[in-house]
């Protein structure tokens, strides 16, 4: 057990890793092989397939874990995996068609939302092996996927300067990891059994609807200025920001990789009304994320800007003080999403949703006053502003939640 445990930190670190820096890697080769133009339509249409995986994932990996009372089995979230994947493949058409896009860039942006269904479905086949203690299963699938995904996608894009092949060959490398590796590795540790009642489906949808919501809610918000400079600027601004909002993948990065492992403690934690515990865990992983920025904001004023200048040659002197709104503004994030997860876990979903919707508006007038008049730099802007405000509201619902959702056995707090 203690070297199961050992091997699932190791490989869902190295697969988590891998797995989040995979759009960093490959928007460095858009931005190198092809142009900024195509930088900034992969970089759309990365974001965009963002969203559509949280529709695909439907409640994701943190309601599967919870659901320690077994009322939904894990055949169940399997089937019902497939259906949410195949709806969000027809949100993601709904959209490019209401937009109106170019053919290439319609395409571009199809091929990654496909790719992030086909994901989501691979997501529900780790939540088994993670509840099974598995999880180094996952982490290699992901390790082992992203490498090869990386190292073709570079060689395909070097010889043809082709974004669409090089995306339908991500497809490709999708679908064989999770026919040939998710499937099988999964089968072979727990037995699926055929329970895909309509009325159980249905059950399983609607007890996780909230969740959904504002776990989807959360990722809109969060690539909110995206779709305002998708509106209001042109497709270089689009790559601009994510370049200069890259960065921002390593702390959440290095915030999920705490948090994922963590979650079966909190569950735990949570069921045998171990409020010092579970608190200690939530305390814990969000002090070392903000505590990290006394350290990172300082080399990101003097080596981001040069490092991403060489990184990707575009000129980004002008943009100093942004990256570090945009770094400080991941932190916020980072934590929020820390709580978030604890809150899911006590089953704090309504509240969480209301929070959301409050917060989609807020956001919505932030990024149309500040990008519609401040462009480009009022995106970067806009995006710290959305991540203090989500963290502020989300540290006040844990802080009063926390309080009075543990019965405690004894009288000791």
């Amino acid at each position: 057990m203690v070297n199961n445990v050992k091997k699932d930190y190791f490989w869902n670190t190295l697969g988590t890793s891998l797995f989040s820096f995979n759009s960093l890697f490959l928007m460095i080769v858009v931005t190198r092989l092809n142009s900024l133009p195509d930088a900034g339509i992969f970089s759309f249409a990365y974001a965009t397939a963002g969203i559509i995986n949280y529709f695909a994932l439907y409640s994701g990996r943190t309601y599967q874990i919870s659901n320690t009372n077994k009322k939904f089995t894990d055949s169940l979230f399997v089937m019902t995996r497939y259906l949410t994947a195949f709806f969000a493949v027809c949100i993601s058409i709904m959209f490019i068609v209401i937009n109106g896009y170019s053919v290439n860039k319609a395409l571009v942006i199809l091929l990654l939302c496909i790719v992030k269904c086909i994901e989501a479905i691979s997501d529900v086949y780790y939540g088994i092996l993670q509840k099974n203690s598995r999880l180094y299963i996952a982490g290699k699938s992901m390790t082992y996927k992203s490498l090869i995904s990386i190292l073709g996608f570079i060689v395909i894009d070097l010889f043809t300067k082709n974004l669409l092949i090089s995306c339908l060959y991500l497809l490709i490398i999708s679908i064989c990891f999770l026919l040939i590796y998710d499937i099988y590795n999964t089968k072979r540790i727990k037995k699926l059994i055929n329970d895909f009642q309509k009325v159980n489906i249905i059950g399983l949808l609607k007890a996780s609807s909230y969740t959904f919501m504002f776990t989807l809610t959360v990722t809109v918000i969060l690539n909110l200025p995206r779709y305002f400079i998708d509106f209001f600027l042109n497709d270089s601004d689009q790559a601009i920001y994510g370049i200069i909002s890259m960065p921002a993948t390593f702390v959440m990065l290095f915030s999920q990789f705490i948090l994922q492992p963590s979650l079966v403690s909190l569950t735990n934690h949570y069921k045998r009304r171990e409020k010092i515990e579970f608190n200690k865990i939530v305390l814990t992983i969000s002090s070392i994320i903000l505590g990290s920025m006394l350290i990172i904001l300082p080399i990101a004023y003097f080596l981001g800007i040069p490092v991403l200048e060489i990184i990707y040659n575009v000129e980004l002197s002008s943009y100093r003080i942004y990256l570090l709104l945009i770094i400080l503004g991941s932190a916020f994030y980072a934590v929020s999403n820390v709580f978030l997860n604890a809150l899911i876990v006590i089953q704090c979903n309504k509240e969480q949703l209301w929070i959301q919707i409050l917060l989609l508006a807020l956001s919505g007038v932030s990024c149309f006053l500040l990008i519609s008049n401040y462009g480009i730099v009022g995106g970067m802007i806009s995006y710290f502003v959305i991540m203090f405000m989500q963290f502020s509201l989300y540290l006040l619902l844990y802080f009063f939640k926390s309080r009075n959702v543990f019965r405690l056995k004894t009288d000791k707090l």
